[in-house]
């Protein structure tokens, strides 16, 4: 190695003792003026700095408070919602199944009636039974009767209005012609029957009216 490396290693050498004493010395002097800048603030301007630096940090605890809070929050809200949708399904089920078996009381009833035409059939069908017209006649009203039960017991009511006033809430005029027995807007035939459920017209009756 030649001298002129030495001399130049020595120098880089020199060179970065100084650069690292220069830093040492800026960071003490930085050191150094915090600590003077303290030292020249006087008793009050101390504890105002004290206190402003506990209210800093009373401020982040209930700002994590509050975060613990709106977390907690977000949970409930979410469980809420959750047992909100549950209900929904439930509801929607029970309405489905209300829709599924809401006639399934009238039905019930209309058994009878079914079991009462299976009897008249089964008579018909039997060569061997002597079947007189009384009797059908007798079976068919009885058969009538055990219908219309079924229907007022579940709050039907049949409109057979002949004699009555027309009443156009009631009743559907298909027809209109002179009557000498009767008083005008009188219903002297009903070509059909009509039906109320629990006084709603679900059925008007066809009538003929005196004009």
């Amino acid at each position: 190695m030649t001298e002129e490396n030495v001399n130049q290693e020595v120098d880089s050498e020199l060179n970065q003792e100084e650069i690292a004493e220069n830093d040492a010395t800026i960071e003490n002097d930085g050191l150094d003026a915090d600590e003077e800048i303290i030292a020249e603030l006087d008793d009050n301007e101390l504890s105002a700095l004290e206190q402003m630096q506990r209210k800093i940090e009373d401020l982040e605890a209930q700002l994590a408070e509050k975060d613990e809070i709106i977390g907690s929050k977000e949970d409930e809200v979410l469980r809420v919602a959750a047992e909100a949708q549950n209900l929904q399904r439930r509801l929607q089920r029970d309405l489905d199944n209300t829709r599924k078996f809401s006639n399934d009381k009238i039905i019930k009833a209309m058994i009878p009636v079914m079991d009462s035409f299976d009897k008249a059939l089964e008579v018909i069908d039997d060569e061997s039974c002597e079947v007189t017209t009384e009797a059908m006649i007798e079976g068919t009203q009885n058969t009538q009767k055990i219908f219309a039960k079924v229907l007022a017991d579940n709050g039907i009511e049949i409109v057979d209005p002949v004699g009555e006033a027309f009443d156009p809430e009631l009743h559907e005029a298909m027809s209109m012609v002179p009557s000498p027995e009767h008083e005008k807007n009188t219903i002297i035939n009903v070509f059909q029957k009509g039906y109320l459920l629990h006084g709603r017209v679900i059925r008007a009756a066809m009538v003929v009216v005196a004009a």
